[in-house]
């Protein structure tokens, strides 16, 4: 080869490298936007608690890494917890994930399941959803008590006076223990009796309510109220919420008591697990969803059915005595005082009367 081809070469190298060099970096941006390959995983008890420590700071984190009868979906990065009824997907809260990877683990999860509804999140997954065709209702309002300032003086919080002075005439006490600690039966007992006691007796409530779990459980506390020979008449379970690996509070998920007990037994428990939490600095304790309670759908398109049915479910007489006594628990949870945010829930198929009726089955109500 010649001094001239040479340079004929190099003139035309030079022109074409820019190109070569565009082409690439193209490529690597579109490559480094894609999703990673996420599917349906089975994480470890250690990668769920991993998971729940840095990513869980809402209310049904723990349900989500931790429910029974739930799947999971993503990669190593994070996942999201639904459920399937027919061939509609329930999905769970917020993902338990970095923020920034939840665009592509909805889309991912889109497409791996076409049929997708989304329950009890938050603003920003509304938000997320509705940028991508999603019809986005509010849900109902969670609540919350910021513990520092928490104390229970005032009329709006009698019942918590009137109970401690009531137990403490009993010598009833609240112990934290280890359900492994006491008879089983006795908490079979306690449990079967509490819901015999409510609307949807028949069977424990799922989903969106997280079963009750008369065992161990890592990082849930329980309390017990015993009457004064030691034998538990009530208990409270609190599942923990965190962010970046630090406490950030505790979920009211379980109280129940037996048929017999003063209905008072639910303040005095809570109010010593108030006082437990305090002591140690936890910031807050959650009181969970009041479903349909303080809807205004002023944020995102909608679905006027799915609004509609909410609000007959809300306020129907007959659909507060034999599906879910919405009102009633409203009021019990205002009752503690604290604040309030919204929450969402999403559908991107219609109609959603058939997904209305799914998500009944989908909580154990039939």
């Amino acid at each position: 080869m010649t001094a001239g081809h040479l340079a004929k070469l190099a003139e035309r190298m030079h022109a074409y490298w820019p190109g070569v060099l565009c082409t690439g970096v193209l490529h690597m941006n579109y490559m480094a936007s894609m999703p990673s390959r996420q599917a349906d995983i089975n994480p470890s008890p250690e990668a769920r608690l991993k998971a729940l420590r840095q990513y869980g700071s809402f209310a049904l984190a723990y349900s989500a890494a931790f429910q029974p009868g739930m799947h999971h979906f993503g990669d190593g990065g994070g996942f999201l917890a639904y459920r399937m009824v027919g061939r509609t997907a329930y999905v769970l809260g917020d993902p338990l994930g970095p923020r920034e990877q939840w665009p592509g683990l909805i889309d991912a999860f889109v497409t791996a399941k076409q049929d997708v509804t989304f329950w009890q999140m938050s603003r920003d997954m509304a938000s997320l959803l509705a940028q991508r065709g999603f019809s986005v209702n509010e849900l109902g309002v969670e609540s919350w008590l910021d513990l520092e300032a928490y104390d229970f003086a005032g009329p709006r919080k009698r019942s918590f006076r009137t109970a401690t002075n009531r137990f403490f005439r009993t010598g009833h006490h609240v112990a934290e223990l280890p359900p492994s600690a006491l008879d089983p039966s006795d908490l079979r007992a306690i449990s079967l009796g509490w819901r015999r006691t409510r609307t949807t007796s028949r069977r424990e409530l799922s989903f969106l309510v997280r079963p009750v779990q008369l065992v161990d459980e890592p990082e849930v506390r329980k309390f017990f109220l015993l009457d004064s020979g030691g034998r538990p008449v009530a208990f409270a379970f609190f599942d923990p919420l965190y962010r970046e690996g630090k406490l950030t509070g505790y979920l009211s998920a379980t109280r129940r008591w037996l048929p017999d007990a003063d209905p008072l037994a639910a303040y005095f428990l809570v109010r010593r697990a108030i006082e437990a939490f305090k002591a140690e600095g936890v910031p807050r304790l959650y009181l969970g969803l009041m479903p349909f309670h303080r809807i205004d759908e002023k944020d995102f398109p909608k679905d006027w059915l799915t609004k509609r049915a909410f609000r007959l479910l809300h306020t129907n007489a007959l659909a507060q005595r034999f599906v879910y006594p919405t009102q009633s628990l409203a009021r019990h949870k205002e009752s503690y005082g604290g604040e309030c945010r919204q929450t969402y829930c999403a559908m991107n198929k219609r109609p959603s009367l058939p997904r209305l009726l799914k998500l009944i089955r989908a909580c154990g109500i039939v």
